[in-house]
């Protein structure tokens, strides 16, 4: 499964409207927003509300199932890769 599997791009297009992260692009937001989650680090009021307005994290700042695998999606070894 791709990330774009779980959050099309159009989603992520509407959810982000204007906001602006200079050279990062959409997706990557999202992306290290997740990961920020999961690994316990602070990220933006603007970032983290975008992640939770995709359904990926709670109003406590923790993953939902849903969150879970977009993580696995963006950061997991492609297909044919070992580790």
């Amino acid at each position: 499964m791709k990330p774009e599997d779980i959050i099309t791009d159009e989603e992520i297009e509407r959810v982000h409207a204007n906001a602006n992260f200079g050279d990062m692009g959409k997706r990557e937001v999202v992306n290290q927003g997740v990961l920020k989650c999961a690994s316990g680090y602070y990220q933006g009021h603007t970032s983290r509300q975008i992640i939770t307005e995709h359904g990926l994290v709670t109003h406590e700042y923790e993953l939902t199932p849903k969150g879970k695998a977009y993580l696995w999606a963006a950061f997991s070894n492609p297909p044919g890769h070992s580790v």
